[in-house]
């Protein structure tokens, strides 16, 4: 458990109450299994959460708009989900974007899709794809900083706290 990562991202909202036994990530092997089952590149931050939290976040996420905390116990929802926003960026002709291997880990107000390019360059830049304007924009955040500000602004601002145990699953078939 990274407790340096779990105390940036609560710094943001340090009166947030968390229980750190529940946080729970993946193993080297399980996400070995997501980099082949996704066809993706997991390394830097995106390996970093995952390692620490990508299962159970202890409070500090709920199921919205992150993707990894909502609840399925099979991961067939999840597959069909990145299928079809890969399909999004193909239909608006972003095909190099395919080729960098990319993963949408958010959804916010139902049209912005965020999502890492896990093969490129810079793996922890979060680019937002804008359903109603069709593009695609790089959001300047890298994943950290976007995890801080969904904790800032969807967690502060839920109407009752995240339960510690809210978790999600990206590997279990």
């Amino acid at each position: 458990m990274n407790i340096k990562f779990i105390e940036y991202l609560h710094s943001v909202y340090p009166e947030l109450s968390i229980d750190i036994s529940y946080i729970r990530g993946y193993s080297d092997e399980e996400i070995s299994s997501m980099e082949r089952l996704y066809d993706i590149r997991i390394t830097g931050q995106f390996y970093e959460f995952l390692r620490c939290m990508g299962r159970c976040s202890g409070g500090l996420f709920g199921d919205d708009p992150l993707v990894f905390y909502q609840g399925q116990e099979t991961i067939r929802g999840d597959i069909l989900f990145q299928i079809g926003a890969r399909e999004e960026l193909t239909s608006i002709q972003c095909h190099d974007l395919l080729k960098q291997k990319p993963f949408f880990i958010s959804v916010e107000s139902y049209t912005q899709y965020l999502f890492l390019l896990t093969d490129s360059d810079n793996p922890d830049l979060i680019f937002n794809y804008n359903e109603n304007d069709e593009c695609v924009e790089n959001t300047n955040w890298d994943l950290n900083s976007y995890l801080q500000h969904v904790i800032n602004v969807y967690t502060r601002h839920y109407p009752v706290a995240p339960p510690f145990d809210r978790h999600g699953e990206l590997i279990l078939i």
